[in-house]
């Protein structure tokens, strides 16, 4: 089963997104190969912000993947410098965030693991998109070179 945690800061948008993708996987009968949970990222990089102190803090055994929201580029990227991170994070892009659909989540995650097990570092990137907030998809990666002719 493939675990995806869905992270934000705060997290109104992305519970929100977390809570559709679910339906979805539901919807479609995919929650045997799935599951779908959003995590705050301070929790999940166990940084222990103060908001968080009474929750379990550095939930990554609960996931393989981590899919961001766009505007935790740096503090992920912080968090792997101090070593706070040994799953793959990928930061969302800013377009494709909040319209991705349940196949898109699951494309993604499974081609940011082949890029982490293929060596990639953490935060983990496309080769063609060295920064997320600059990607001009709306679409996963895979459906984005399948469109380009890829």
């Amino acid at each position: 089963m493939l675990r995806v945690a869905i992270c934000c800061g705060g997290g109104f948008s992305s519970s929100t997104m977390a809570a559709h993708l679910d339906r979805q996987l539901h919807e479609r009968g995919l929650e045997d190969q799935v599951s779908i949970q959003y995590i705050p990222f301070a929790v999940l990089a166990g940084s222990g912000h103060a908001a968080f102190i009474s929750q379990k803090t550095n939930r990554q055994d609960e996931v393989d993947v981590a899919l961001l929201c766009p505007h935790l580029e740096y503090p992920a990227r912080d968090a792997v410098k101090k070593g706070l991170l040994h799953i793959p994070v990928f930061i969302l892009p800013m377009r494709l965030y909040g319209q991705i659909d349940i196949n898109g989540v699951i494309e993604e995650a499974e081609d940011v693991l082949e890029l982490w097990n293929n060596g990639t570092p953490n935060v983990v990137t496309f080769p063609d998109e060295p920064r997320s907030m600059t990607a001009p998809r709306n679409v996963s990666h895979r459906r984005w070179l399948a469109q380009q002719g890829k």
